[in-house]
């Protein structure tokens, strides 16, 4: 399910698109979005799939995390 996230997402955008993120703004918007997805995913929601797109974020901002001084 989360490499189905990652397909949809490079199609929708193109591959790896969410690796061009560098800094501490996108940081701390898949920081931001890892809690609302969780939070959705947590109530229940299933108008998309909450729990992929969590981990999709928690991956993005771990990944950055290693790239932005004083993180």
């Amino acid at each position: 399910r989360w490499a189905a996230h990652l397909t949809a997402g490079a199609k929708k955008y193109e591959k790896r698109n969410w690796m061009k993120a560098t800094g501490k703004e996108e940081y701390d918007r898949f920081k931001e979005s890892a809690l609302r997805h969780f939070i959705q995913w947590y109530m229940g929601h299933t108008d998309e799939d909450h729990a992929s797109a969590t981990f999709f974020n928690i991956n993005g901002a771990e990944y950055l995390r290693d790239k932005i001084p004083g993180k």
